[in-house]
């Protein structure tokens, strides 16, 4: 049997009174599009809808996604939502009415799950780095095992790939919204918890030790908890049968990844390829080699701007203190002489006021510093945030420092063209629109 027919046939328990169909609302979202793409391997049919339309270009209509119309309804067993589609969406009524049942992105994953073995990936940070590595590593050792991944990997072509059922599903695994407690993983890799996620979890790191707590305990009887170097070592006492401590590498072994923090994750993700069987060059080859995912420390390219400069230009999904400061760091290293221009853009207002105390600080190692306003994102109407509230902190952490504030993506564009130096790396930081508007100068 085939891996596209013993895929069908493992997915074929989802089909519901209308068959292997499924309508994904905000399919344009990171996961979702893994999620089509799985499917879609499966033989499903697939609709999407999304508030931003797919370009005519991409790649999910090429894999056999079709577009929803509200008016001629398909009858599928399935609507899809991401956390950001309301369930009172008009594509998702429009698919109820047509005999489809509604659920959670994170709920299909939870089905997923009881399904086939899934190795999930869970941490406040790293998520996506961990498991696109995890999913190179093995695919450069021939091993054909799937993955469902945030973002896309590069090297890979894809975020997701069904890959052999016979072996479990990478699944990166996501605590907003505590999304992970629908899974019932077979194993887990726990990179680090941190307080994150403010709308979430109020309560701050409390509240949010307690939801992995409850994650953790989802796992399947037998299975191991991968311990990365940075996860909490309270856990172990709660599940000490399953827990797996993982070791440091070799301070020799070389990466293709930059920072200390990518060091920790080459750690666990190693442990685990050791743990599936991966023989020693084999790990080295995949540590050494894979570079990264998409918006993870991504070199645009260069370009010469408006003044005649030539600038680098690099992409990262940062958004928390702790991911902004571990990226510049990262960025010093593998870029250490040439001056950084670090474009910080915060996400969510919750989020601004919830760390506010760290973010100035985690902007020490820039050599320059824009701030560009707040990304609002699910923040009620009532809650302002003003990034300009930085700057003084800002000045006293470094009065001799360039820093600059913008309201607008076209203003920090032309400075760009004519305020910067030549040779200089411009680091687009955050998880809003940043990526776009360092596009805009390509």
């Amino acid at each position: 049997m085939s891996a596209v027919s013993s895929s069908s046939s493992q997915l074929q328990s989802l089909a519901l009174k209308h068959g292997a169909s499924a309508v994904l609302v905000g399919v344009g979202g990171s996961g979702m599009r893994g999620l089509a793409t799985l499917l879609l391997e499966a033989g499903w049919s697939v609709w999407g809808s999304d508030q931003k339309k797919l370009s005519k270009s991409d790649s999910l209509w090429a894999k056999g996604l079709q577009h929803f119309e509200s008016s001629a309804t398909p009858s599928c067993s399935w609507v899809v939502r991401s956390a950001a589609v309301s369930e009172k969406d008009d594509a998702v009524n429009e698919a109820i009415k047509g005999g489809a049942k509604s659920i959670l992105y994170s709920e299909f994953l939870g089905e997923i799950s009881r399904i086939r073995p899934v190795i999930a990936i869970a941490g406040s940070h790293g998520k996506t780095t961990c498991s696109a590595w995890l999913a190179y590593g093995f695919r450069s050792a021939g091993i054909d095992i799937g993955f469902l991944v945030g973002d896309y990997i590069p090297q890979l072509g894809t975020s997701a790939s069904w890959g052999d059922p016979s072996l479990p599903l990478i699944m990166e695994s996501c605590e907003y919204a505590r999304s992970f407690h629908f899974l019932n993983p077979e194993q887990i890799a726990l990179i680090n918890v941190d307080a994150e996620h403010p709308d979430t979890y109020p309560g701050g790191l409390q509240e949010v030790e307690e939801a992995f707590k409850v994650f953790l305990s989802k796992l399947c009887s037998g299975g191991k908890i991968f311990a990365g170097l940075e996860a909490p070592r309270k856990f172990e006492k709660y599940y000490s049968d399953n827990w797996h401590s993982c070791s440091a590498t070799d301070s020799q072994q070389k990466i293709g990844l930059y920072g200390s923090h990518n060091r920790l994750n080459a750690a666990l993700v190693s442990e685990i390829w050791r743990d599936y069987g991966l023989q020693e060059p084999e790990i080295d080859y995949g540590l050494s080699t894979f570079l990264g995912a998409s918006r993870r420390l991504e070199s645009l390219g260069e370009v010469v701007v408006k003044n005649g400069a030539s600038l680098v230009l690099v992409s990262d999904y940062a958004h928390h203190p702790v991911e902004v400061h571990a990226t510049i760091s990262a960025a010093k290293e593998r870029w250490p002489r040439h001056r950084l221009l670090a474009v910080m853009q915060p996400h969510q207002a919750q989020r601004f006021h919830a760390y506010r105390n760290q973010f100035a600080s985690c902007l020490d190692l820039a050599d320059e510093v824009v701030l560009l306003d707040v990304y609002r994102a699910r923040d009620p109407e009532s809650l302002d945030a003003d990034v300009r509230e930085l700057i003084p902190e800002l000045q006293q952490r470094n009065p001799g420092r360039c820093l600059t504030h913008f309201p607008d993506s076209n203003s920090v564009i032309e400075y760009l063209h004519t305020h910067v130096d030549d040779g200089t790396v411009v680091l687009g930081l955050g998880a809003g629109d940043i990526h776009d508007i360092l596009c805009r100068l390509r």
